[in-house]
C-alpha cells in the first residue's frame, strides 16, 4: 500500500510536466518561438546580402520596410518548409507577415504616417497577426510527421566521413584565416604589403589552407557518394564532382598566387632602393590583382559546387528535418559565396560579413547531412529484399 502511494506520489509532477508541455498554451509559444527566431535570422541573413549589393537601399523607409518584411518571411517561410509544414499554412502565414506593412504603406505615401510609426508598427502588427493566426490555426504551428527509415549498420556510411570532412575543412580554414595577417585594410596596399612583408609564416599559413579546401573538397566526394546510394540524380552528382574539381584546382592556383607570388613581390618591395621601390610596387600590385582574379572565381565556383549539392540535398527533402535543414542552410551558403566572390572581382578585398555568415551556415548544412545514411542504407535493404533470388530460393535447373 505504501509502495503504491509513493509510486503514484512521484508520477503525478511527470504527468503535470508532460500535460502542461503538451498543452495547447505550450505549443503555441513553441510555433511562435521558432518563427521569431527564423524570422531574425533570416533578416540577419539577407541583411548581410542587401549591404554588400547595394549599401544605399534601406535608405528610405518604405525601401526598409518591404525589404526587412521580405527578409523576415524567407527565414520564416524557409523553416517552416524545413520542419515540413503545410504549402498552405507557409503561404497563409506570409501573407500575414507582409499584410501590415502593405496596409501602412497607403499612409505613408499619403504623407498622413511618418517613416518611423510605418517602421513601428508595421513591425507590430506583424507579430500581433502572426500570434493571432497561430491562436485561430494551432494546426498550422506543428509539422507533419514522417517517417524515418530504419538503420542498417553493415552499410557503409559516407555521408557521415563527409560530414566530418566538411566541418575538419572549416575549422582548417578558420584557423588559416585567423593565422593569416589581418590588421591592416586589404585594398590599402602600401599598409597591407608592409605587414605582408614581416610576415615569418605566410607560406605555410597558404600550406594550410589549400589543406582545408582539398579536406573540403573530399568531403564532397564522399557527399556525393551517400546522395547516389540514396537515390539523388547521378547527372548532378557529376556536375558536382566537376565542380569540386575545378574549385580546388583553382585555390591550388590562388595560394601560388598569394602563398608564394604576392609574398616575393612585397619582400622585394620593402628591400628596394628607394629609387626601385615605385616600379616594385607596381608589380605587387599587378601580382595582387591577379590574386583579385583567382580568388573571385574560386570562391564562385566553390558557392556554385556548394549549390550544386545543396540542390541534390533538396531532392531527398522527404528524409527528414535534417536534411532539409542541410539543404536550405547549404543554398544559403552557397549564394553567399557566390556573392562574395562577384564583389571581390568588382572591388577587391573589401571588409565583409560574407564569409563568416557562409561558413556557419555551411557547417550547419555539414553537421544535418549525416541524416542521408539511413536513406542509403534503407534503399540498399530494399534492394536485397526485392531481389529475384534471396537466401530462402534456389534456382530450378531443367532436367
Amino acid at each position: 500500500m505504501t509502495t503504491l502511494s509513493t509510486l503514484n506520489a512521484n508520477a503525478t509532477p511527470r504527468a503535470a510536466v508532460r500535460r502542461l508541455t503538451t498543452s495547447r498554451l505550450a505549443r503555441f509559444v513553441v510555433a511562435y518561438l521558432q518563427m521569431t527566431v527564423s524570422m531574425v535570422i533570416g533578416m540577419q541573413i539577407l541583411g548581410v546580402i542587401w549591404e554588400d549589393i547595394s549599401p544605399g537601399l534601406t535608405g528610405r523607409p518604405d525601401v526598409m520596410a518591404l525589404t526587412m518584411a521580405f527578409d523576415m518571411t524567407v527565414g520564416m517561410a524557409a523553416w517552416m518548409w524545413v520542419r515540413r509544414h503545410a504549402p498552405r499554412h507557409i503561404l497563409e502565414m506570409s501573407a500575414v507577415m507582409v499584410l501590415p506593412f502593405l496596409v501602412l504603406l497607403v499612409p505613408y505615401w499619403l504623407g498622413v504616417l511618418p517613416g518611423d510609426a510605418l517602421l513601428t508598427w508595421g513591425h507590430a502588427g506583424m507579430f500581433a497577426l502572426m500570434a493571432v493566426y497561430l491562436a485561430r490555426r494551432p494546426h498550422a504551428g506543428h509539422a507533419i510527421s514522417a517517417r524515418r527509415p530504419e538503420r542498417h549498420s553493415r552499410v557503409p556510411r559516407p555521408a557521415l566521413t563527409a560530414s566530418i570532412l566538411l566541418v575538419a575543412g572549416a575549422a582548417l580554414a578558420i584557423i588559416g584565416g585567423i593565422l593569416h595577417p589581418h590588421d591592416e585594410p586589404p585594398n590599402s596596399h602600401v599598409a597591407v604589403f608592409t605587414e605582408y612583408a614581416h610576415s615569418t609564416n605566410w607560406v605555410w599559413i597558404h600550406d594550410l589552407q589549400f589543406l582545408s579546401a582539398a579536406v573540403v573538397v573530399a568531403g564532397f566526394l564522399f557527399l556525393g557518394q551517400a546522395l547516389h546510394r540514396a537515390g539523388a540524380a547521378p547527372a548532378l552528382i557529376r556536375v558536382g564532382y566537376a565542380a569540386g574539381a575545378a574549385t580546388v584546382a583553382l585555390i591550388a592556383v590562388n595560394m601560388a598566387v598569394d602563398g608564394v607570388a604576392l609574398k616575393r613581390a612585397v619582400d622585394a618591395w620593402a628591400g628596394a632602393l628607394p629609387e626601385d621601390q615605385a616600379s616594385r610596387l607596381a608589380a605587387a600590385e599587378a601580382v595582387r590583382w591577379l590574386e583579385w582574379g583567382v580568388n573571385s572565381f574560386f570562391t564562385i565556383l566553390l558557392g556554385v559546387t556548394l549549390l550544386i549539392f545543396a540542390t541534390a540535398l533538396l531532392s531527398q527533402a522527404h528524409l527528414g528535418t535534417r536534411t532539409r535543414l542541410a539543404a536550405v542552410t547549404g543554398t544559403l551558403a552557397g549564394a553567399l559565396l557566390t556573392v562574395n566572390g562577384l564583389t571581390v572581382g568588382a572591388h577587391g578585398f573589401e571588409p565583409t560579413d560574407l564569409p563568416f555568415v557562409a561558413t556557419g551556415l555551411y557547417v550547419v548544412m555539414a553537421l544535418g547531412i549525416a541524416t542521408v545514411d539511413r536513406a542509403a542504407q534503407a534503399r540498399a535493404a530494399q534492394a536485397a529484399g526485392s531481389s529475384p533470388l534471396t537466401s530462402s530460393e534456389t534456382p530450378i535447373v531443367a532436367a
